[in-house]
Formats: C-alpha cells, structure tokens, sequence
C-alpha cells in the first residue's frame, strides 16, 4: 500500500474519531444523565408568618416558620415592655405534620373573606391572623375576617406550634 493510502486512511480515522467524540460529548452523553438522574420528590416550599392582635396591644406575639423548620418568635414577657426574640428549629414531627397539612386547596377555601358578626378582638380577646406563602402563592388567614376552619389538621397544627413556642419561650426566657 503506498504512503499517500495510509496518510489518507489515519486523516479519515482521525477526523471521524474526532467528530464521533464530539457528536458523542453534546449529543448522547446529556440525554443518557437526565435520564438516569433519579427522580427527586419536590418537597413544598412554605413560609408561616403569624401574629396575635388584640387585648395585648402592642406586645401580642408574633412568629415566622419556615419549610426547613427554622423559625424567629417575637414575644414579650408580662416582667418586660421589651420584645424578645427567639430563634431555633421546630421538632421534625411537628414540621412534617405542618408541611403535609399545609395543602394549596384548604388554604384556598380558608382564606375567603368573610364578614364576622362578632371576633374576640374586639372584646378584650384576641385573634390570631396567618400569611402562608406555599410555592410563591401567598394565603391570608384571619380568625376575624376569613373562613377559617379549625377542626382541620391544618389549623390544629398551627395552633401546634403556637403551643410549641410559648411552651420554649417560657423556657428560655
């Protein structure tokens, strides 16, 4: 075989040895990585921010909840008028029960608006008043003012951690 022949033969071999590694690289390599990529169970992402009016005027407490179980609680204490804050992680069993109940549809139908006859707050009593934003949709809820339901898991959660906040604020301070 003469020199040209073999010169020709590892050009030819190069060149598609080349165009083979880059067809391979930007073509099949990425399909097969998303396909073997296991599927991830999306967890919601919430947020609970919750305050108290009412009979306790300007020191009524105050939290915010988020979807990791972190929380901030703005409390005062009947010794102090200073505001306390409170930083720390809710129990991982009362931050699941709070993510599964917290459900776009029972937020939805609990947060419409509705006319009150009578509210606690304004006979020295006191509501509690709730914005949960649940994967970028935000939700108001109202003791005074929306539709709440509080035989639902749902709100009996929240009303969980309410409890669970006062219990560690009374605690730590």
């Amino acid at each position: 075989m003469p020199r040209q022949d073999i010169l020709s033969i590892l050009i030819t071999f190069t060149v598609g040895l080349v165009a083979g590694g880059y067809l391979y690289l930007t073509g099949f390599v990425p399909t097969v990585a998303r396909i073997e990529v296991p599927a991830v169970v999306k967890v919601d992402e919430f947020v609970v921010v919750s305050e108290v009016y009412g009979s306790c005027g300007d020191d009524c407490p105050s939290f915010q909840v988020l979807s990791d179980g972190s929380y901030r609680y703005f409390y005062s204490t009947p010794l102090s008028d200073e505001q306390i804050l409170q930083t720390g992680d809710l129990p991982s069993g009362l931050r699941r029960d709070l993510q599964r109940t917290l459900l776009a549809q029972q937020l939805e139908a609990q947060s419409q608006e509705t006319t009150p006859a009578l509210c606690d707050s304004f006979s020295d009593g006191i509501d509690v008043s709730y914005v949960v934003t649940l994967n970028t949709q935000e939700y108001q809820l109202n003791t005074c003012g929306t539709a709440v339901d509080v035989d639902t898991a749902m709100w009996q959660n929240l009303d969980r951690v309410w409890g669970y906040l006062e219990s560690a604020g009374n605690t730590s301070g």
